[in-house]
């Protein structure tokens, strides 16, 4: 059963994603955009963490970054790597940046507070 991440913008500025969904699917994706594009009319850093991740749907790659990317403007990954399932989604995350462009700053962090002090220096 899908469960749609939650989703907030801090009083700092940042966008925070909490994925449940083990498969990213193209629903996902653009119901997380459009939420954050209601929520904000300008771009912020993005925090996005997952619980466990397994894969991206194939559909997802093929989406218009400009608007899934609309309200952001930097995106961190946050994985926690002490598990099993956290060492699966880094292994995920580096093989989707490889053949993802990105045209925005985009880093995968093992420490949500390095990632947050990466994300405020992307703040517009």
């Amino acid at each position: 059963m899908s469960r749609f991440p939650e989703i907030h913008l801090d009083e700092d500025g940042v966008f925070h994603e909490y994925h449940y969904d083990e498969i990213i699917s193209k629903a996902c994706a653009m119901y997380v955009a459009e939420e954050r594009n209601k929520i904000s009319k300008i771009k912020c850093p993005l925090l996005v963490e997952f619980k466990c991740l397994r894969g991206f749907a194939p559909e997802t790659r093929d989406m218009q970054l400009e608007f899934v990317l609309k309200s952001v403007s930097a995106l961190a990954y946050f994985v926690d790597t002490a598990s099993a399932e956290g060492q699966q989604t880094k292994k995920l995350l580096n093989s989707f940046f490889e053949i993802t462009p990105w045209p925005i700053p985009v880093k995968i962090f093992f420490n949500k507070d390095e990632a947050l002090a990466w994300l405020m220096k992307h703040k517009q």
